[in-house]
C-alpha cells in the first residue's frame, strides 16, 4: 500500500478520562486555581465541555502518554460501558451503551464510528490506527445523526492530531518492558517558512507474544508495528488555513490465542493445564496496512467559516486464526482412495472434535467530501450546514478449512463478497439564543446510501452448513450472486440547554440515528438467499444532562441519564438451520431493543498537585422485539437432536454490563528545586455480563477489576521524565471473546500483567 505522507503535531494537556485543555498555558493557569475548563469539537465546534449538551468523554496526549495508552484497546478498558474485544484485526468487536459492531460482512455498517481529524475511518481501521502524537481522543455518546459525516447509531470516536504551529517543539521517549517490549517514539514541529509550519511524528514498538504455541514452537499474540504521522500547515493570511495531513500504519502479529474453557464431554481431554500455553497446528497472523492523506480548508468569511474536507484512506487486513483452538496430529489420520478422511477407520476420540482455520483477507478504499459552513453573527441566531459524500469499495475473501469429526464432515468453504456503496447527506442545525442563558439547537440530516453486493461461493468437500443450489434449485458446489439496495432516512436532533447559574448547565436531547442494511451472502446457501438483504437500523436517544462546577472549581461533577429505542437491531446470531451440522452465523433484525442509562463523572483538585477522578455507568439494555434463535434439543420421539426455536424478547443485550465504574489519581509532589516526583493509578470495574444474545451461563463474562498504576520522576521543566509502569498490575486472567461452539466454550483472552520503564524528553 502506497500513501503520501507530509508531517506532523502539537499538544495540550488534560487530566485522564474526563477532559482535555486549550492549550499548555491555559492548562497551568486552570490547574493554579482548580479542575480548570476544558475545549471540546464534538459539536464541530470549539466549545467548553461544560457547555456541551451532549455525553463526552475525553483524554488528551498528554493523558495518554502519562497512562503509557499505546492502543484503542486500552482507552476502552477506562470508560465505562464500553467493551471491546480486538481478537480479529479486521473485525473487531465495539460497544459502548449496549450497542456495537460483532458484524463479519463486507456489506455491513458500524455502529461506533471512528473519525481522525473529522474523517471518518471506515472498517477496523479505527482499532488498528497506531495513536500517537494526538492532542486528544475524544468520546460521544449515543446516536450521531446530525453532524458526522457518517451516521452512526451508538456514538463516535474522534482522534484529533496536535496541528503544528510556527513554535518549534521536539520530544523523543524509549521505553522497555517485559515480554521483550520496546518502543520509541519522536517528532518534530515548528515554522518552515513565512505562514507555512509542519510537523512529522513516528512510532515503532514490538514484544513477544502473551501465548505459546508448544507444536510449532513459536509465540502467539506478539506484535510489531510501525506509525508515521505528517503534517503541513499553511496560513497565508489570518483568515484562511489549510491542513495537510498524512498518516501510515503497519501492524504484523501472530494469531490470537484461542482456549477450551469449558471442554465438551469429547475435548476433555484436550484442554490444556496451562491457559496460555499448548499446542496449535498454526501460529496464524493478525497483519494490518492502513493510511490515508487528508486535505483540510478552514476560510474565516468575516460572517462565519467555510470548511473543505477532501479525504482518501486505504486499509488492508489479514486474519488467519485457528478458531477451535485445536491441535489435530495429521500424521494419525486414515485417508481414504479418494483423498479424504476415512472417518470410520479411525478412532474418533483421540481427536479435538473441532478443527477450523479461518483466513480472512480484506481490502478497503474510501473517498470523501464534506463542505459545511459554521456562522458567526453576532444576533442570537446561528447555524451549521454542510453536505457530504462518501464512495467506499470492500473486497473480502474469507476461506475457511475445517474438520468436525463428530459431525464426520471435512471441507474447504470460499467466500468472496465484494461492496461498492455510496453516500450522500446533507445537514443543518441551528441555535438560536432566547436569552444569555436559554437556547434552543434543532438539526436535521438527510442521508442516502447506495449499495451494490456482489458473492462468489464454493465449497470442496463436506458442506459447512446446508447444501448449496443454483438459481433453479439444482445441487451446485458454487454459485455467484449480486443485488443493489438504496435506504435513505430523516434524522433529526433537538437539543434544550439552560444555565441557570455559572457553574451549572443544564440539557434535555432528542436525536435520531441510522445504520443502513446490508446482506448475509457469506453465509447464503444459494442465489435467492445472498440477494434477501436486512434492513436499516434505527434509534431514538432521548438525553437529560447536568454539568457542575463546585468548591471553588475544584470539583467537576457531570450526570446524564439516557433511554434510547432502537428499531430493526441488526445482529449476529448463530442459528442451527440442520442438527447434523454445526450452526451457522447469520446477521437478524432484532425488532426493538431499549438501553436505559446513567453516567456520572467526576473530576476533583481537593489540594495543588492531587486530581482524583470516578466514573460510573449504570446500564439497563434488554430486547423488547422479538429475535428468534435455534438451539438442539433432545427429542425423545425419535431419539434424536432438533432445532428448536427460541425467542429472545427480553433478555439481555449482548456485552452490556448493568455496572461500571473505573476511579484514579495523579499526585504531583516536589523532592529538590529541580525534581518532582509523580504517582498515578487508575482501576477499572465491570460487571459481570453475557457475550450473547441467549444470555447463556456458559458464556457468561464474571465481574472484573484491574489495575493500572506508574511512578516516576520528572524535572520542573518538564523537559525530562522518567518513568515505571505497570498495566493490570494484579495479572487478573478474564475473556475478551466467548463463544460457544459444538458443546465446548471457547474463549480468547484480555492481555496479561505487563510492566515496564520509559524516558521521555521533551523541547
Amino acid at each position: 500500500m502506497k500513501v503520501a505522507l507530509m508531517i506532523g503535531a502539537a499538544a495540550v494537556l488534560a487530566l485522564p478520562a474526563t477532559g482535555l485543555a486549550q492549550d499548555a498555558a491555559s492548562v497551568a493557569e486552570a490547574e493554579a486555581v482548580g479542575v480548570g475548563d476544558i475545549i471540546v469539537t464534538a459539536r464541530k465546534r470549539e466549545e467548553s465541555l461544560q457547555t456541551t449538551p451532549l455525553s463526552v468523554s475525553a483524554f488528551s496526549g498528554d493523558a495518554l502518554d502519562k497512562a503509557g495508552i499505546e492502543e484503542f484497546s486500552e482507552i476502552a478498558s477506562r470508560v465505562p460501558g464500553f467493551t471491546f474485544n480486538p481478537d480479529n484485526v479486521s473485525e473487531p468487536n465495539i460497544f459502548l451503551r449496549g450497542i456495537g459492531t460483532d458484524i463479519e460482512s463486507a456489506a455491513s455498517s458500524a455502529a461506533i464510528g471512528f473519525f481522525l481529524n473529522d474523517v471518518y475511518l471506515p472498517r477496523a481501521q479505527g482499532t488498528a490506527i497506531e495513536l500517537f502524537d494526538l492532542e486528544r481522543v475524544e468520546i460521544v455518546r449515543g446516536p450521531q445523526g446530525t453532524l458526522y459525516g457518517k451516521n452512526v447509531v451508538g456514538g463516535a470516536i474522534n482522534f484529533i492530531t496536535r496541528k503544528p504551529t510556527d513554535e518549534f517543539r521536539a520530544g523523543m521517549e524509549a521505553g522497555i518492558g517485559n515480554y521483550a517490549a520496546f518502543d520509541v517514539k519522536a517528532n518534530v514541529a515548528g515554522g518552515i517558512a513565512d505562514g507555512l509550519s509542519g510537523s512529522i511524528a513516528a512510532t515503532a514498538r514490538r514484544r513477544d507474544g502473551f501465548a505459546f504455541n508448544t507444536f510449532t514452537g513459536n509465540d502467539m499474540e506478539d506484535l510489531s508495528a510501525f506509525g508515521v504521522l505528517g503534517q503541513l500547515r499553511y496560513q497565508p493570511s489570518d483568515s484562511l488555513d489549510i491542513l495537510l495531513t498524512g498518516d501510515l500504519t503497519r501492524r504484523r502479529a501472530q494469531g490470537k490465542w484461542v482456549d477450551i474453557l469449558i471442554p465438551s464431554d469429547h475435548n476433555i481431554p484436550f484442554v490444556n493445564p496451562d491457559r496460555r500455553r499448548g499446542p496449535n497446528n498454526i501460529d496464524g497472523k493478525q497483519d494490518a496496512d492502513l493510511g490515508g492523506v487528508h486535505l483540510t480548508a478552514d476560510w474565516d468569511t468575516g460572517s462565519g467559516t467555510l470548511t473543505s474536507i477532501t479525504a482518501y484512506r486505504e486499509g488492508s487486513f489479514v486474519a488467519v486464526n485457528n478458531d477451535a483452538g485445536s491441535f489435530i496430529d495429521f500424521t494419525r489420520l486414515v485417508y481414504g482412495p479418494d483423498g479424504r478422511i476415512d472417518f470410520g477407520a479411525i478412532d474418533r476420540d483421540a481427536f479435538n472434535d473441532d478443527y477450523f482455520v479461518n483466513n480472512k483477507d480484506e481490502k478497503v478504499e474510501s473517498f470523501s467530501q464534506e463542505l459545511r459552513f459554521n456562522s458567526d453573527f453576532d444576533g442570537p441566531f446561528n447555524f451549521l450546514a454542510g453536505l457530504y459524500y462518501q464512495h467506499e469499495k470492500v473486497k473480502r475473501v474469507e476461506n475457511s478449512d475445517y474438520i468436525f469429526v463428530e459431525f464426520f464432515a471435512q471441507g474447504e468453504e470460499i467466500g468472496e463478497t465484494r461492496l461498492k456503496s455510496d453516500t450522500w447527506a446533507a445537514f443543518v442545525e441551528g441555535t438560536y439564543d432566547f436569552t444569555e442563558t436559554l437556547g434552543l439547537t434543532a438539526g436535521i440530516r438527510y442521508t442516502r446510501d447506495n449499495k451494490r453486493f456482489a458473492v462468489y461461493r464454493e465449497t470442496i468437500g463436506d458442506f459447512l452448513g446446508a447444501e448449496f443450489e443454483d438459481e433453479n434449485g439444482n445441487f451446485t458446489r458454487s454459485f455467484t450472486a449480486s443485488d443493489k439496495q438504496s435506504w435513505d432516512a430523516w434524522t433529526p436532533s433537538v437539543n434544550l440547554h439552560w444555565q441557570p447559574a455559572e457553574d451549572v448547565y443544564l440539557y434535555a436531547l432528542v436525536s435520531k440515528g441510522y445504520k443502513s442494511g446490508g446482506w448475509n451472502g457469506e453465509n447464503a446457501t444459494n442465489p435467492g438467499e445472498a440477494r434477501v438483504s436486512y434492513d436499516p437500523e434505527y434509534a431514538w436517544n432521548y438525553e437529560i444532562g447536568a454539568k457542575t462546577m463546585w468548591l471553588d472549581n475544584r470539583l467537576r461533577l457531570n450526570l446524564t441519564g439516557f433511554w434510547t429505542e432502537y428499531k430493526d437491531l441488526q445482529t449476529q446470531q448463530f442459528v442451527i438451520f440442520d442438527p447434523n451440522l454445526p450452526a451457522d452465523n447469520v446477521i437478524a433484525n432484532a425488532g426493538k431493543a431499549r438501553v436505559k442509562g446513567i453516567e456520572l463523572e467526576t473530576q476533583m483538585v481537593p489540594v495543588d498537585g492531587l486530581t482524583l477522578f470516578a466514573n460510573y455507568t449504570y446500564m439497563d439494555a434488554k430486547i423488547t422485539g422479538d429475535l428468534i434463535s435455534t438451539a438442539l434439543q433432545f427429542d425423545t420421539s425419535c431419539f434424536c437432536s432438533v432445532p428448536v426455536p427460541t425467542n429472545l424478547k427480553g433478555n439481555v443485550l449482548r456485552r452490556s454490563p448493568e455496572n461500571s465504574f473505573s476511579i484514579g489519581g495523579d499526585l504531583t509532589v516536589p523532592i529538590t528545586d529541580r525534581f518532582e516526583g509523580f504517582v498515578r493509578a487508575d482501576y477499572s470495574w465491570t460487571d459481570g455480563f453475557f457475550f450473547d444474545n441467549e444470555n447463556s451461563d456458559r458464556t457468561a463474562q464474571d465481574s472484573v477489576g484491574v489495575l493500572n498504576g506508574s511512578l516516576g520522576l520528572q524535572t520542573e521543566d518538564g523537559k525530562w521524565t522518567f518513568t515505571l509502569w505497570a498495566k493490570n498490575l494484579t495479572n487478573e486472567l478474564y475473556e475478551s471473546g466467548k463463544s460457544d461452539v459444538i458443546g465446548s466454550v471457547l474463549v480468547s483472552y484480555a492481555p496479561p500483567r505487563t510492566y515496564g520503564a520509559s524516558l521521555k524528553w521533551k523541547y
